[in-house]
């Protein structure tokens, strides 16, 4: 998966919306950089934050289920890191298992979230 999306191009999975950019601040109360979120926020919670230092979505729109969902593999990797394996070590197995060349979890949809999961606990 290759995300080259301008902000501009993201439209909300949910509602069809496109996306607009605000300061994280509005969501978490102080500021972590901007983040692209559905036009339709706070209604609609589907959002994304920017690669750091741009106004470039880091992937698509999610809601709050794939967010959690990310953030498990995310715990998962630097779980695995304890047991001696290296960050590169797991990415690169992951590139293999998934034949990515880029593999990015904030590209990830939920059924490959949950794929990806599975993989971790049974292998690691």
């Amino acid at each position: 998966m290759i995300f080259d999306k301008e902000g501009s191009d993201l439209k909300c999975p949910a509602c069809g919306c496109g996306a607009k950019l605000i300061d994280s601040k509005e969501i978490y109360g102080a500021s972590h950089g901007l983040i692209w979120v559905c036009q339709n926020f706070p209604a609609c919670d589907y959002r994304v934050s920017c690669k750091k230092g741009t106004a470039t979505p880091a992937g698509e729109l999610a809601n709050e289920q794939l967010r959690e969902l990310r953030k498990e593999i995310m715990n998962k990797i630097d779980h695995i890191q304890g047991f001696g394996y290296s960050q590169a070590e797991i990415w690169e197995d992951l590139r293999y298992k998934f034949n990515e060349n880029l593999f990015k979890i904030s590209e990830l949809s939920e059924e490959e979230c949950k794929e990806v999961l599975q993989y971790l606990i049974k292998k690691y």
